[in-house]
């Protein structure tokens, strides 16, 4: 694909616009060059900063020379990690995990006051043989969808000594721009890996988690997706529109992808409910505790006649009469009953779980709702 490019430095303003970046690099000194200066100019700024590296003391060793690290990583402003203890942690890369931590950074940094945050990757762990490379793609996608939140900048720092020229060209589209020797090659206006409509779909999916429907103004979704006003208004007409859009979003239904993994198991009729409890349990976990987006929308939205409201009921209602027919098919003759209160245990376990951060809730409604059935066997 042709690209316009023009010479740019890594700096903060260039950043705000293109806030997922592609910096591809040849060898260790062309990269420090690079990224220290990132480092440095977002210390000054009064941004957070995450670096992750290969080996954390090494990397604090030579920023120590430009930058009083000492101070930053006791402030909590420079947080450097090595690959063992983010992207590989474990033996394997796992992108739900990585992306759950970097939304634990996100948290931390807004938290501790910092107005931004920068998050550096070194991207020299992801090659042939490391187990779980194969989701590299999916990860870029999704940190993509990350940085619709405001004030956000992630840099992926790959190494042509250590990534061949058609990983670093598969990689490379999932960016918004890309550095390739001291250049900013932005993509030819209009050309995106992901259309407009996909990109304020991914906003709207973040920043509704974060601050909720109506917190979340069209200022916002415009800004994070990266999109004119007039294109936002060309897909969706109004801000309802989007919120009707994002609820039937695939993305949105996520009870469709706990039932497919819960089904891929072939249980027995009378495991699948403990099951679907367990994959809940790991959801909300990895999902850091964002909880049911239909749940979340139902409290925010009162209004009756409010297009999301038919969704949402309709939506909860698929997954109450899916847990009837789990009930049914073990036997239970009072399967209706007992379907509605498996759906109260789950969805109050999960409004508790939101609520504390812990998945506690939905173990312990676990094992109500398996003595619940136990006590009504046939």
């Amino acid at each position: 694909m042709p690209m316009a490019s023009r010479t740019v430095s890594l700096g903060g303003a260039e950043l705000r616009r293109l806030r997922h970046v592609c910096a591809v690099f040849d060898g260790m000194t062309d990269k420090a060059t690079v990224v220290d200066r990132f480092i440095v100019d977002g210390l000054s700024a009064g941004e957070r900063v995450v670096h992750v590296v290969e080996s954390r003391d090494a990397d604090l060793e030579r920023l120590g020379r430009v930058v009083d690290v000492s101070a930053a990583v006791v402030s909590g402003q420079l947080d450097v990690l090595s690959w063992d203890e983010s992207y590989v942690a474990g033996g394997r890369f796992n992108a739900s995990k990585m992306l759950l931590l970097m939304r634990r950074w996100l948290r931390d940094g807004q938290a501790n006051g910092f107005r931004a945050t920068r998050l550096i990757g070194d991207m020299g762990w992801a090659r042939a043989g490391v187990a779980g490379v194969n989701e590299l793609a999916t990860y870029e996608r999704e940190v993509g969808a990350l940085v619709a939140r405001p004030l956000l900048s992630v840099v992926c720092a790959y190494d042509h000594q250590h990534h061949t020229a058609a990983q670093i060209g598969e990689v490379v589209p999932l960016h918004q721009a890309a550095l390739v020797e001291g250049r900013l090659h932005l993509p030819p206006s209009g050309v995106h890996s992901e259309g407009p409509r996909a990109r304020i779909m991914d906003a709207a999916g973040v920043l509704f988690a974060d601050h909720g429907i109506a917190r979340t103004g069209v200022d916002a979704l415009i800004d994070g997706a990266g999109v004119a006003k007039a294109t936002f208004y060309r897909h969706f007409p109004s801000k309802d529109a989007l919120i009707a859009a994002w609820l039937r979003d695939p993305r949105t239904r996520w009870f469709d992808r706990i039932r497919a993994q819960v089904e891929a198991e072939s249980p027995e009729p009378d495991e699948v409910v403990p099951l679907l409890f367990d994959a809940i349990a790991d959801w909300l976990a990895v999902g850091d505790f964002v909880g049911c987006p239909y749940l979340n929308t139902s409290v925010e939205i009162s209004d009756p006649d409010h297009p999301a409201s038919d969704l949402v009921r309709a939506y909860l209602a698929e997954i109450g009469a899916y847990l009837e027919a789990c009930v049914a098919a073990t036997g239970h003759e009072e399967a209706a009953d007992l379907g509605r209160e498996v759906h109260a245990l789950l969805a109050g376990a999960i409004a508790l779980g939101v609520a504390n951060r812990t998945s506690s809730f939905v173990m312990a409604a676990r094992d109500a709702a398996v003595e619940l059935l136990r006590d009504h066997q046939p």
